[in-house]
């Protein structure tokens, strides 16, 4: 029911009470846009040449025929005799890397969120899910409530982040640039609390590469 609750004993979910059940992971490397992509080593995505990420996928066993199964052990399909092949799958807060060069959040409610700061005055978030998988909580707000300076001076601002046609929420400070600190506001639904963030650029954020496929 949840599967963002891992443990290394059996015993009972904390949130809903069900009864633990065993689950295998392993650490992997993935693309950042293409979660299906599954190596044992440090690499380039084969489609479009993205630096591979390290992430947490679970791990089990199936039927290159009979795809139902689904076992946690390596053996031989019960209905065919072939031998089963591994499939991985991700998992929640399996991937806790930034997908733009930010910072990257785990929040209250199991979402994630990262900022970044691509060029002066201009600072971008964007909103995951518990999959880390952009989305637009339709009841978000977030704002930019103080800037410090390269000498450490604090100055107080009130700049909506607004969302853009592109899914991430875009705020322009005039004459910030690196190194800059920021401190945000966000709630992230209508009738939640607004919670603070801290972010520190010491330089600007730079998108992932796409390079030569491998």
């Amino acid at each position: 029911m949840h599967p963002e609750v891992v443990d290394n004993e059996a015993g009972k979910c904390p949130i809903c009470g069900m009864t633990l059940e065993k689950v295998r992971l392993a650490l992997v490397w993935t693309c950042p846009v293409h979660s299906d992509i599954t190596k044992m080593q440090a690499g380039r995505c084969p489609r479009d040449g993205r630096d591979l990420i390290r992430v947490t996928k679970a791990l089990s066993f199936t039927c290159p025929v009979h795809t139902s199964i689904d076992v946690l052990d390596p053996g031989r399909c019960p209905r065919c005799r072939r031998t089963l092949v591994a499939r991985y799958t991700i998992r929640p807060h399996g991937d806790h890397n930034p997908k733009h060069g930010g910072s990257f959040f785990m929040v209250s409610n199991n979402w994630h969120l990262e900022v970044t700061h691509p060029a002066a005055s201009v600072f971008r978030l964007y909103i995951y899910d518990n999959y880390s998988k952009p989305f637009s909580p339709p009841g978000l707000t977030a704002r930019i409530a103080q800037t410090i300076d390269a000498a450490g001076k604090p100055t107080d601002v009130a700049t909506p982040f607004t969302r853009t046609t592109r899914g991430y929420y875009e705020a322009r400070v005039p004459n910030v640039a690196v190194p800059a600190t920021i401190a945000a506001k966000v709630r992230f639904e209508a009738h939640d609390k607004e919670y603070h963030f801290d972010f520190v650029f010491l330089d600007y954020s730079k998108e992932p590469a796409i390079g030569p496929r491998r």
